[in-house]
């Protein structure tokens, strides 16, 4: 399996994960909401620069 659909993959977990905890904290961004989200958007941001190279050759 290609890393560009892993990493895509990572980041929705990672993403869901953030919703899910920003839902128990009564939608107040905690540092633990804001660490799932970075990851995400890390993931989310190495995947989509992947694609975009990818898409280049």
């Amino acid at each position: 399996m290609a890393t560009k659909y892993i990493l895509a993959a990572l980041a929705a977990v990672f993403l869901a994960a953030a919703l899910w905890r920003l839902s128990r904290d009564g939608f107040k961004l905690a540092p633990s909401s804001r660490s799932w989200l970075l990851v995400a958007l890390i993931f989310a941001s190495v995947s989509g620069w992947l694609w975009w190279t990818e898409t280049q050759r």
